[in-house]
């Protein structure tokens, strides 16, 4: 059943953007996060898993820095922009952020599309700048990986909007062999979007999965797809350390139904878990929800015990 469901998402992807993309016309896909969180590393590769699927070759890549409006024209002529999917469509992170909305104002010759993202901005000023750079292009689609997302696109983009899920899914089921190393382990995030719920105990392991190991060396030069699978090896390893994972970490939750591991999921500060889970991942049979720290670790020691 979880292997059904991680490739049922992976379709859905192909479906939606094989409706949106033409075989063979190469693309420009931008915004690569050039850092190691393996959350974005897993939605880049997934996305280029997804493109190798529908036969669309990506031409042009860059990350927020490196982007070239010269270089993408003579890659792609007026082929499609791909935008990077993930969480940064909003004012919580201005690298990403910039870069959409230089392009959103300066590449009006060519379609634009945004890969599923989460929307959350906490200033009406930048939103409504936003509303206008969306709604003056005349060729943009915005995908959104999530209903809360979806209901704010709706409420406030006049784009066409379309709901499919994250892009790290396009990596469809993965199989690594690990054995656990322990029963259980918290992988809490320590950003801006962290919830304060009290600590968990102090004898249980606690990581944020930027604390994890990095063996393999990185390259700091391009293509960004051999960086971007050592950062995601980082992040595969962690979550299969542990017989049981709790995780407020939205891909490490996506990681885990990959994988097949069962664990316990904690919201965001914004909600885009919790919409995450009751639009798609609830169906997984992997990822059990929780309110509370108490909560999580009451639930985690139930499919503790169900597993000896």
């Amino acid at each position: 059943m979880t292997t059904a469901f991680a490739a049922r998402m992976a379709e859905r992807l192909d479906e939606t953007l094989g409706g949106l993309l033409e075989p063979g016309r190469a693309v420009a896909l931008i915004n690569f996060a050039n850092h190691s969180n393996p959350g974005d590393s897993a939605i880049w590769l997934g996305t280029l898993a997804v493109l190798e699927r529908l036969r669309v070759p990506v031409g042009y890549a860059s990350d927020p820095s490196s982007f070239s409006e010269t270089a993408l024209r003579e890659a792609i002529g007026d082929g499609p922009l791909l935008l990077n999917g993930g969480g940064s469509f909003g004012d919580l992170y201005g690298g990403q952020q910039g870069l959409r909305e230089y392009v959103l104002e300066h590449c009006t010759d060519r379609r634009i599309i945004q890969l599923p993202q989460s929307i959350w901005f906490e200033h009406r000023e930048k939103r409504d700048r936003m509303r206008r750079l969306c709604a003056a292009h005349p060729a943009f689609t915005l995908l959104v990986r999530e209903r809360q997302s979806f209901e704010i696109a709706q409420r406030w983009f006049d784009v066409p909007a379309l709901l499919c899920p994250d892009m790290a899914f396009g990596l469809g089921p993965l199989h690594e062999a690990a054995r656990a190393e322990r029963p259980l382990l918290w992988i809490g995030r320590r950003d801006g979007e962290a919830v304060d719920r009290g600590p968990p105990p102090a004898e249980l392991p606690v990581l944020d999965w930027l604390d994890a190991p990095l063996d393999d060396e990185i390259s700091v030069a391009p293509p960004f797809r051999p960086r971007a699978e050592a950062w995601l090896r980082r992040g595969t390893r962690l979550v299969l350390s542990a017989e049981v994972v709790v995780t407020d970490r939205l891909h490490a939750h996506i990681l885990a139904i990959a994988l097949g591991v069962p664990h316990v999921v904690l919201d965001n500060s914004y909600g885009k878990i919790s919409s995450t889970f009751e639009t798609w991942t609830h169906e997984s049979g992997l990822a059990h929800w929780a309110e509370t720290t108490a909560q999580a670790l009451s639930i985690a020691a139930e499919l503790i015990r169900a597993r000896r």
